[in-house]
């Protein structure tokens, strides 16, 4: 049986190919390794005490975090589909609520970032495994 998300990343006619596949399991494990990144510089920058190494700490995290933005938006390009559309709009919610101070929903919304992408990559890697391909 094909999971729901199985069916979205898969191409035309519903079949995904090997080269699709190994695109989205590169590009999504690249996009939990960035965000896993991103949750230890909030982590970091939280513990920040004086003010201006605060705002400091924002603004290099939210580069930072821009700078995923764009590779998110390469993998969506590279593969099409829109695939990365909530993964991007979770990124900038993240972006909004560090401007906004509001570190533990960033947290939150980190974690549920690399959910996102963790279930990209799922159907991918079954099918990598399935044809014992990793």
């Amino acid at each position: 049986m094909v999971s729901p998300e199985e069916q979205r990343v898969r191409g035309l006619g519903g079949r995904m190919e090997t080269r699709e596949a190994i695109l989205e399991f590169q590009y999504a494990e690249k996009m939990k390794s960035g965000l896993i990144i991103g949750t230890t510089l909030l982590d970091q920058m939280v513990s920040l005490k004086k003010e201006d190494e605060l705002s400091g700490g924002k603004r290099v995290l939210v580069w930072y975090l821009e700078g995923l933005l764009r590779e998110i938006r390469i993998a969506d390009n590279v593969l099409g589909s829109g695939r990365y559309t909530d993964l991007e709009r979770k990124v900038m919610e993240v972006i909004g609520r560090i401007h906004m101070s509001q570190f533990q929903e960033a947290q939150t919304s980190f974690s549920e970032a690399i959910s996102l992408a963790t279930t990209t990559c799922q159907a991918a890697m079954n099918f990598l495994l399935d044809r014992k391909l990793i």
